[in-house]
């Protein structure tokens, strides 16, 4: 299991594996397991490739399942802080379960699409499960869920919590224009400052189109 000490001296020898083996002091070294050095960049070279968006959906979720098994929880707050868009996500996180905290046996599911609560629940854990995986796909999904006269409002219209719900689908608003401008940053950096010009040109129009549907 790795943890934060280990980090810490991973850290004092830059990584170093040559380094701390030459200099490392006996009570630090006993502190590593065979593997540990080597995980430890892993995960340093994972979180970065990450954060950058150069490696695949199966990667990235493989990636973060191992850290989640090897590091405690002090040790995965230190990786997942180098993800510039992990924060953003584990906001949206906690904004899936504000919905599923509001639904009960008694909730009105038809209006939103869902012949039960059951099915809607189910549908609730895995865009949750997704989103704690980062996955850009799903939380491209939950926006739409969170337009006019989708899922979300039609949950909220039923069930008595429109007001709550205009505060909830605001705060994602704000979250999901966060998460691309970072996207926007990271693929002006990868492009060299090209090609993502265009692309900024054409979320801005598509966040203007959005605010018209919301007014």
């Amino acid at each position: 299991m790795l943890t934060i000490e280990k980090i810490k001296i991973y850290n004092k020898y830059g990584g170093d594996i040559d380094g701390f083996s030459r200099g490392g002091k006996t009570s630090e070294q006993n502190l590593f397991g065979d593997n540990n050095w080597s995980l430890i960049d892993e995960f340093e070279q994972d979180v970065k490739l990450i954060s950058d968006r150069l490696v695949s959906k199966e990667y990235r979720e493989k990636s973060l399942i191992k850290l989640n098994e090897n590091c405690d929880l002090e040790t995965k707050d230190y990786f997942n802080s180098k993800i510039s868009f992990y924060s953003d996500f584990k906001e949206v996180s906690e904004i899936m379960a504000n919905i599923k905290s509001r639904i009960n046996d008694e909730t009105d599911t038809v209006w939103a699409g869902f012949d039960n609560t059951e099915v809607l629940i189910k549908e609730l854990d895995s865009d949750q499960k997704q989103i704690e995986l980062l996955d850009f796909d799903t939380l491209e999904k939950i926006m739409v869920e969170f337009l006019p006269t989708s899922t979300y409002q039609e949950l909220a219209m039923s069930n008595g919590w429109s007001d709550e719900y205009l505060q909830i689908a605001e705060k994602f608003d704000s979250i999901h224009k966060r998460i691309k401008e970072k996207l926007f940053k990271t693929t002006y950096k990868n492009n060299n400052g090209s090609s993502a010009k265009a692309k900024d040109s054409n979320n801005n129009k598509f966040w203007s189109k959005l605010k018209s549907l919301w007014s």
